[in-house]
């Protein structure tokens, strides 16, 4: 098992609130979409369409939840594991949710006044916002386990090959 899979105390806890908020983010994600989905007035404007912002929420949504479920099975079963897989898979789930809450923070403005569909959606954004964090820092982490950053001791300069004793 290598050392990102061995640190159970922090990926653990970390993969447990992504999943929590990931439930969370499908919920509020389907509500919106059924919601936003066909024809709808929004400041006096009538719109006729589904907003892709908030399909490609439900759709991080469901990607997250297919990451978790794999990087989860690692740490019970590590050998089934890719350091630079679970790192590229970390990065693009994070940059999903950037692009998604940022989508569906310009979509509601800021302002929802009395709106539920609109604060749905933001409260949305901002737990997509959380999203992007955690799943950020799991990347850092897988990023320092799969190219031996984060206390590596061996003195070797990155790129070079390690010298066996």
């Amino acid at each position: 098992m290598d050392k990102y899979h061995s640190n159970n105390k922090v990926l653990l806890p970390l993969r447990g609130v992504a999943v929590l908020f990931t439930i969370i983010e499908l919920g509020l994600t389907a509500y919106g979409v059924s919601v936003y989905n066909g024809c709808y007035i929004l400041d006096g404007f009538e719109y006729c369409q589904t907003f892709g912002a908030i399909n490609f929420l439900l759709f991080a949504s469901l990607w997250s939840l297919l990451v978790l479920a794999y990087l989860l099975a690692t740490l019970r079963f590590g050998r089934f594991s890719h350091p630079i897989a679970s790192f590229v898979l970390l990065l693009v789930t994070a940059l999903f949710w950037f692009a998604g809450f940022i989508a569906v923070a310009v979509f509601t403005g800021g302002g929802c006044g009395g709106d539920r569909a609109c604060q749905t959606l933001a409260a949305a954004a901002a737990f997509g916002a959380f999203l992007w964090i955690i799943f950020l820092v799991d990347a850092v982490f897988a990023g320092m386990a799969a190219f031996g950053g984060g206390g590596r001791s061996t003195g070797q300069n990155f790129g070079q090959p390690m010298q066996t004793a």
